[in-house]
């Protein structure tokens, strides 16, 4: 689905590129936000190619499906209002974000069978976001805003489970990658008094391409079994706080 981080690079380009109509109020601001994370599930593949004393046979399928908890999003954020007003009431905004999911597994399998499923995922973004604020009047107080964003998510995958009825975990998909990240989102602003600012925002998140290994990890050992990728995505739900300079 590249068609997703291109949407968003053209959509965080878009409104600069058009010549602007009008100057407006610019700035910068400083900006944090907390609320709830929901990752999608998640279906590791690749092909089984098992180093000595590591189960399983060469060729055949690796195939974990992943479920998650609903779980936290947080983060912060330095942004700057450009000058500029296009079609008398779109006035665009970039920002630097950095924001953290840490999600747990809730369940899922592998190859299809059943297996006692736990561990976690962390997600780290760094995003260029590109949003506009919806304004038709002066001294508007709520003011919708939509937007998107590009940049780079750092995954680190933790997801152990027990195959055969084992009382412990005796397989890991683990690791850490980097992929292309994208983003679109839109919400709502507050404007109240002495540059402060709150808001509402829905987010729909993806990640490209990432890459992790399936381990066997039973007995104490740690062996290769096979690599295996996806690639993620989930929204967010959060509420957060700017203060404009």
């Amino acid at each position: 689905m590249y068609k997703l981080a291109l949407s968003a690079a053209a959509l965080a380009l878009a409104t600069t590129a058009l010549q602007a109509q009008a100057e407006g109020d610019s700035g910068f601001y400083v900006a944090g936000f907390l609320g709830g994370g929901f990752p999608g599930d998640a279906e590791l593949t690749g092909t089984q190619q098992p180093v000595a004393g590591s189960p399983g046979l060469a060729g055949d399928p690796a195939r974990i499906d992943v479920e998650y908890d609903g779980t936290t999003n947080y983060g912060i954020a330095v942004g700057y209002d450009l000058p500029w007003v296009f079609f008398g009431i779109m006035n665009p905004r970039m920002e630097l974000e950095y924001s953290v999911i840490d999600a747990d597994v809730s369940a899922g399998s592998f190859n299809g069978g059943v297996q006692s499923f736990g561990g976690d995922t962390k997600i780290e973004f760094f995003l260029i976001n590109n949003y506009t604020d919806v304004i038709w009047q002066d001294n508007q107080t709520l003011i919708p805003y939509f937007g998107g964003g590009i940049g780079a998510a750092k995954v680190e995958a933790n997801v152990l489970y027990a195959g055969g009825g084992a009382p412990a975990p005796t397989f890991a998909a683990t690791g850490d990658d980097t992929g292309l990240a994208g983003t679109f989102a839109g919400g709502v602003t507050f404007k109240a008094q002495n540059n402060w600012e709150f808001y509402g925002e829905a987010r729909y998140y993806q990640i490209r391409d990432l890459n992790f290994e399936r381990r066997f990890i039973g007995g104490g050992v740690d062996l290769f079994n096979a690599n295996v990728s996806d690639d993620f995505d989930g929204t967010t739900l959060t509420a957060g706080v700017r203060r404009r300079f």
